[in-house]
């Protein structure tokens, strides 16, 4: 299961806090071993993707993920990958989608940040295994952890552009 860590920096231990923060904020989160993949391990080796190992990963995939998404990729990210620090300011700016952002864990591991109802901040650690599902709508920001390295399948619903609409929200956590 993905962990919470709250604006204090307080890592959320208790199942039932755990599950009241995941209900407060409408994800969707499961656990599960991602299926093997020879080309993820060549992804994993070489430190890059192309069309042809994420088609494959994908298909690899499709056992955990179904088929219920109009679109879906692979993003692959790691320390040299080029432009990572572009890359991940982006991905750090507050943002809303018109569509559902749901994310299944590869390798590696990232950082998904959220305001709950009362205004505090937490932030929700995936890895290896993970699906998370954000809802449409949902204000959050995402962040590699110190190991900056990450694969995941992406899945997208009715809109697989899913454009990022900018908050002026300011991070206090992570």
């Amino acid at each position: 299961m993905p962990t919470i860590t709250r604006e204090n920096g307080q890592p959320v231990t208790d199942a039932g806090e755990r599950d009241a923060i995941i209900h407060a904020l409408r994800l969707t989160v499961a656990r599960g071993t991602p299926p093997p993949s020879a080309a993820l391990d060549v992804v994993l080796a070489e430190r890059r993707i192309d069309e042809y190992q994420s088609r494959t990963i994908l298909a690899d995939a499709e056992p955990v993920i179904g088929g219920l998404y109009a679109g879906s990729d692979v993003i692959a990210l790691f320390p040299d990958t080029p432009e990572l620090d572009t890359l991940e300011a982006l991905f750090r700016r507050p943002h809303r989608h018109s569509d559902s952002e749901v994310r299944y864990i590869l390798a590696g591991e990232g950082i998904f940040g959220f305001v709950l109802p009362d205004g505090e901040q937490v932030e929700v650690t995936v890895s290896a295994g993970d699906l998370i599902g954000v809802p449409a709508r949902a204000e959050h920001w995402f962040r590699l952890s110190p190991l900056r390295k990450v694969v995941a399948v992406r899945l997208f619903g009715e809109n697989p552009n899913w454009q990022a609409e900018f908050t002026d929200t300011r991070v206090r956590i992570g």
